[in-house]
């Protein structure tokens, strides 16, 4: 009680901040009742709530970009087209905000960057196949969200230029992914207890009326963004557990059970690309931690993780309707060649190639797939939206040509060659195990990108980020040890 007092005593002046913001915010909310007066209310509310606390410590507002990273659709806001998430709001704060700090107190710097240079050389390719958009309110809609990207990937290498920033980085994400792992198993079991979408989170179409089960989602837009973003803390936390390394962020234990809810919700999404990008991570990580691996203790750790995954997943499906276990099995093997999925990604992988064949050197522009391959090129059909390939890189092709293309395979090749070096060449042990980690969990998002796009998915360029500020601070370390 007496360090709760002396706690309130120490930061009255923020909980009375916070209280007020709170309250004027929420009278703003319901004052401007239209989207962009409630839009106006949540940036008011994310500013005032955060600037005490960033301003004191602006590092930390990477751990809350982290946090929030897999957070889609929840809280959201769509904007004239523009889905408005709270991510996107969190990483221009936390950009302006440390530039702000840092530039008072002198203290800005920003660290030198290989990758930073590919990174913005394919945002400049990309822009060039404006020139072929035929909606170019799409095209704008689509770079502008393009940049935001980019944006973040800078603002993290920007801040997380010491390992203690990447320490609270990466806590971050391991927090947000015990949430909404924990989010995921509430829908599976809120949705086989009778519990309608509106109180599950889940998006019709994913509960258990298709399949007899729910393919759970979190506060991701789809299954398969849920199952792609679970490869960042799951492999981080894989990787630092199995070299020893994961109490310096987490727990033994937290780790352990982290790793088991993630794994239970990465079946229950029920994504065929993504589990094809987990089997092949998973060989290499045998080929090349064999060393870590092969020891009883580990062995008999996975043996346990393994059977409590795969006994909670199949009890869990034998739990639902019966169907469940025979539309799972059918689902993951693709027995049923004519479902939607498997027709419409045959076609708009060929619509991609031929969209490419006719504008081969800069593409039909950005975001432009849907209305070039959807009849009218200038209305939104109401009910599916625009339509995407489902393939990252045809769609990067057919959008931006062979140009783009390049750019943005170029991109790839330099952060693997970088990630690679400095996982090699690093000393220190735990960023050693973690840009492993990361880097691992990089190429199994990548796999995975060729059964899903667009290209502007949060996580996988705030990845692009760490994996850079990771390398950065590793090779700086090795200059300074060297000199």
């Amino acid at each position: 009680m007496k360090y709760l007092i002396d706690w309130l005593k120490q930061n009255w002046f923020y909980i009375l901040f916070i209280a007020l913001a709170a309250f004027f915010v929420t009278a703003v909310m319901v004052i401007l009742k239209d989207p962009i007066g409630q839009a106006i209310g949540v940036c008011l509310g994310a500013i005032v709530f955060l600037l005490p606390i960033l301003l004191k410590n602006p590092e930390f507002g990477l751990a809350l970009v982290g946090f929030f990273l897999p957070f889609e659709r929840f809280p959201s806001i769509d904007l004239g087209g523009l889905n408005v998430k709270i991510n996107y709001i969190l990483i221009l704060i936390v950009l302006l905000v440390y530039i702000f700090v840092k530039g008072v107190r002198g203290e800005l710097k920003i660290p030198r960057d290989p990758i930073r240079f590919f990174v913005f050389l394919f945002l400049a390719l990309y822009t060039i196949s404006f020139a072929g958009a035929l909606n170019q309110s799409r095209a704008i809609q689509v770079w502008l969200s393009v940049v935001l990207m980019v944006l973040a990937t800078f603002t993290v290498t920007l801040i997380a230029q010491d390992e203690k920033a990447i320490k609270m980085t990466v806590k971050g994400i391991l927090w947000g992914g015990a949430t909404v792992g924990l989010i995921g198993l509430y829908q599976f079991m809120g949705d086989m207890a009778g519990l309608p979408n509106s109180v599950t989170l889940l998006k019709a179409g994913y509960d258990k009326g298709t399949f007899g089960f729910a393919r759970v989602q979190a506060v991701s837009e789809e299954p398969l963004y849920f199952a792609n973003y679970i490869f960042i803390p799951a492999l981080i936390s894989l990787i630092l557990l199995l070299r020893d390394k994961v109490s310096e962020v987490f727990s033994r234990f937290s780790a352990t059970l982290l790793i088991i809810i993630l794994l239970t919700d990465f079946v229950l999404a029920l994504s065929r690309g993504a589990i094809l990008a987990a089997g092949i991570v998973f060989v290499l990580i045998l080929i090349f931690q064999a060393k870590k691996i092969f020891r009883a203790k580990v062995l008999f750790t996975a043996f346990m993780i393994s059977a409590l995954v795969l006994t909670g997943a199949y009890l869990a499906l034998v739990k639902s309707e019966p169907r469940a276990i025979s539309e799972f099995v059918d689902q993951l093997t693709v027995k049923k060649k004519d479902t939607e999925s498997v027709v419409l990604r045959l076609t708009t992988s060929s619509q991609a190639m031929d969209m490419f064949k006719d504008k081969p050197i800069f593409g039909v522009g950005p975001g432009n797939f849907g209305p070039a391959s959807q009849g009218n090129p200038t209305t939104k059909p109401e009910v599916i939206g625009w339509r995407v390939v489902n393939n990252v890189y045809l769609e990067v092709l057919a959008e931006s040509g062979v140009v783009g293309f390049g750019a943005f395979m170029l991109m790839i090749l330099v952060i693997f060659i970088r990630s690679i070096l400095a996982y090699v060449k690093a000393k220190d042990d735990f960023l050693k195990a973690l840009v492993l980690g990361l880097t691992l969990a990089f190429m199994a998002i990548l796999i995975q990108y060729a059964t899903f796009s667009p290209i502007y998915v949060f996580h996988f360029w705030f990845l692009i980020g760490l994996v850079s500020a990771v390398s950065n601070v590793i090779f700086d370390k090795l200059k300074n040890d060297s000199e």
